[in-house]
Parts: C-alpha cells; sequence; structure tokens
C-alpha cells in the first residue's frame, strides 16, 4: 500500500480539525461566560470533567477503532466533534453546554488518537517520528489559524457572529472527517488480523511504554502553562500588557512551526533521545524561572523576559516532545496502533487536569517558588526520559533510526 495518499490526507485533516479546536478553545469560555452567564467556577469543572470524561475513554475508544478500522473510528469520531459544536451553538445555559464540552473534548482526544496511529501504521518505521513531527507541526499551525478567527469573533463580541463561528467551525470537523473516506478500510502494517488474533489491552501491560506515558503527563502540562497559566500570571502577577501572553503563544506556535519537523529529522535513535531529552530538561527550568521572575521587574523588562522565557519553554517542549515520542511508539504492535495511541492520549487529558487544578493553585500562590517547582519537575520527567532512551542505547538498541 502507498503511504503517501494517507500521510496526505491525515495532514489534511489535522490541519482542519486543529484549525476547529483553535476557534473552539479561543473563544468557547469567553463566550459562555460573558454571554451565556455560566459562572468562571463553573465553567473550570466542566471543563476539567470533559478533560476526565475523554481519559475513562481513551483505551475502550482505541480498541475499538482497532476492531472497525481507523477509517471508521475517524469518521465517526468527526461526527461527534461537529455534533458538539452545534451543540455549542444551540446551547443558553448549562446542561446543553455541559453536553456540548463532554462530546468534543471525546471526540477531539481520541481523532488525534487515531490520527497519529494511521501515521503508525501507514508511514515506514524509518519515517514515523519525523512523519509524526509533521503532523504535530500541522496542528500548532491549525491552532493558531483558529485562535486567530476566534480572537476576531470575540473582538466583534455579537452573539449571532459567535453562533456562526460554533456552526462554521462544526462544518469545518464534517470536511475533516470526509478527508477519512479516502483512506483503506483498513490501514495497516503487516497481514490483516482476524478477530480470533485481535490483541487484549496490551498497552497497559507495556511497562516501558507506560513509564513514558507517565512521564508525558508533566512534560504535557506546558501547554495549560502557555493557555491558562501564562495568561493569568502575565494579567495578575506582573507589569506586561495581558497580549504579551497571546504573543507568547504565537511564538510558541511559530517556533514549533519552524523548528518540530527538521530536529524530528535528526533524530537519529535512542542515543539520540537521551541527548534531546537532556537539553530538555536544561530549558525547562530556566524557561520557568525567566517567567517566574517576571513578576518583580518593570513593565518592559517583564515582558522581554516573558518571551525569552516562552522560547526556552519551546525548546523543551520540541526536544521533549520527540525523545517521548521514539520511545513510546518503538516497537508497537500493527495490530494496535489505535490501542497504544488512544493510551498515549491519556497523557494530554490529565496534563489539562492537572494544570488547572494543581499547578495553576500553586503557582499563584507561591510565585516564583512556584515556577521552580514547576521547572523541576519538567526537568526531573526529562531525566527519566533521557535515562529510558539511555539504557536502550547501552544495550545496542539505538544504532538506527527507530519508531
Amino acid at each position: 500500500m502507498s503511504t503517501t495518499s494517507p500521510m496526505r490526507r491525515i495532514a489534511a485533516s489535522q490541519l482542519i480539525g486543529s484549525t476547529v479546536d483553535g476557534v473552539a478553545l479561543s473563544m468557547a469560555v469567553l463566550y459562555f461566560h460573558e454571554t451565556v452567564g455560566i459562572p468562571e467556577t463553573t465553567i473550570g469543572l466542566v471543563l476539567a470533567g470533559g478533560a476526565a470524561l475523554s481519559l475513562v475513554l481513551s483505551i475502550p475508544i482505541g480498541m475499538l477503532a482497532d476492531a472497525i478500522g481507523l477509517r471508521t473510528a475517524g469518521l465517526a469520531l468527526s461526527l461527534l466533534a461537529a455534533a458538539a459544536l452545534g451543540l455549542y451553538a444551540i446551547a443558553d445555559g448549562l446542561p446543553v453546554y455541559a453536553a456540548g464540552v463532554a462530546c468534543f473534548f471525546v471526540a477531539q482526544s481520541a481523532l488525534n488518537a487515531v490520527r497519529q496511529a494511521v501515521v503508525g501504521a501507514a508511514a515506514a518505521p524509518e519515517q514515523r517520528i519525523r512523519t509524526r513531527a509533521i503532523v504535530y507541526t500541522l496542528m500548532n499551525a491549525g491552532l493558531g489559524l483558529g485562535t486567530v478567527i476566534g480572537t476576531l469573533v470575540i473582538v466583534v463580541d455579537l452573539r449571532a457572529v459567535s453562533v456562526a463561528a460554533f456552526a462554521f467551525a462544526a462544518v469545518l470537523a464534517l470536511v475533516a472527517g470526509l478527508v477519512f473516506l479516502g483512506l483503506p478500510r483498513r490501514v495497516r502494517i503487516g497481514p490483516s488480523v482476524t478477530a480470533a488474533r485481535r490483541p487484549g489491552v496490551v498497552a497497559l501491560r507495556d511497562r516501558r511504554f507506560m513509564l513514558v506515558t507517565g512521564l508525558a503527563v508533566v512534560l504535557g502540562i506546558n501547554m495549560p502553562v502557555l493557555s491558562v497559566l501564562l495568561p493569568l500570571w502575565v494579567a495578575t502577577r506582573t507589569g506586561a500588557p495581558e497580549w504579551i501572553a497571546a504573543l507568547g503563544l504565537g511564538i510558541n506556535t511559530l517556533l514549533v512551526l519552524l523548528f518540530q519537523t527538521p530536529l524530528a529529522g535528526c533524530l537519529r535513535g535512542d542515543a539520540g533521545a537521551a541527548r534531546y531529552a537532556t537539553l530538555a530538561a536544561l530549558a525547562f527550568p530556566v524557561a520557568c524561572v525567566l517567567i517566574g521572575a517576571a513578576g518583580s521587574l518593570p513593565a518592559l523588562a517583564a515582558a522581554a523576559i516573558v518571551l525569552l522565557g516562552i522560547v526556552a519553554l519551546t525548546a523543551g517542549e520540541i526536544l521533549g516532545g520527540l525523545a517521548g515520542w521514539h520511545l513510546a511508539f518503538h516497537d508497537v504492535p500493527a495490530e494496535a496502533q489505535g490501542q497504544y495511541q488512544g493510551t498515549f492520549a491519556m497523557a494530554a487529558s490529565l496534563s489539562r487536569i492537572l494544570g488547572p487544578l494543581v499547578v495553576l493553585p500553586l503557582i499563584l500562590a507561591l510565585g516564583l517558588g512556584g515556577w521552580g517547582l514547576l521547572g523541576l519537575a519538567f526537568a526531573a520527567a526529562c531525566v527519566g526520559v533521557a535515562a529510558i532512551a539511555g539504557r536502550a542505547a547501552h544495550r545496542g538498541a539505538g544504532s538506527a533510526p527507530l519508531a
């Protein structure tokens, strides 16, 4: 089977689907708080509940995707995402909003896992990390585009425009789903797997994979740091302009677009993953100390040092993420791609829960000390990834590019 067409289709689906994410994430909270009138604390609890639900369903949905085929699963989940955005468009109170959040979180988390499973199944082993990096880069590009659209809607501040934006995002979700129809019915490497040979819950019994997944939970807190913690820190604890946080997110997106794929192409084996993780272990604490120190500086200096911190944070994100992917998806069974990707998606869900519920109160309470603790946690996770990769390289497993 040629891998070119599946890869192009997954790339297109990722770009469109991430644009949907960007629209929804950038405007949903403000819309439902300021226009619909749902309290901030209630919105926070609903979002945490949606992330928790996506976490619980990650493995079952991954196993179902392996059973029914990645194409069918991708189409069904895209329909669920479109339905969620339809609920956003008509929601005028908490029940419909909560239902929309639940459907959206489950659909989008599982869709990312299915797209990555297609990459793992259709790409050649030596190309998987680079291809995953391309898909991740497109995810950032789509998020950036969707965020621009959502921000423009917020500026207009009209209910009718917001409803239209949710409807537009629902249509985009359907388009992203239709892209799956062009994939082969069964996207796999190797021979087909009969129902009798389909694996049980093998991902949870893979100790190295589960350890790397656990470390990825800590590294994944980088995203709520950028999207939730940083805006609040800049607005309430520094003299920097509030728009610095948005500019920082744009810089993060641009740097990922520029460097993620080239650095993925340079990653060679477990020894290379160990080096990347070690560099990330240095970058993360520097980033956290810089951002935390902005709280005691004048406005201009605070803005400059926050942006420098975001550059360092992005370096840790890219290098640590690539090292983790390399270890997590080395020798994944072809017949269990959906299960492994669904399990790994649990890391992102847990990160989205722990960021607002644990790290945010810690940082707002302790200030620079809280940022320092966060930097140490990031560094410890990277050291763990480097140690796993180093042991594998010592055993001679890292002499060639791996998945």
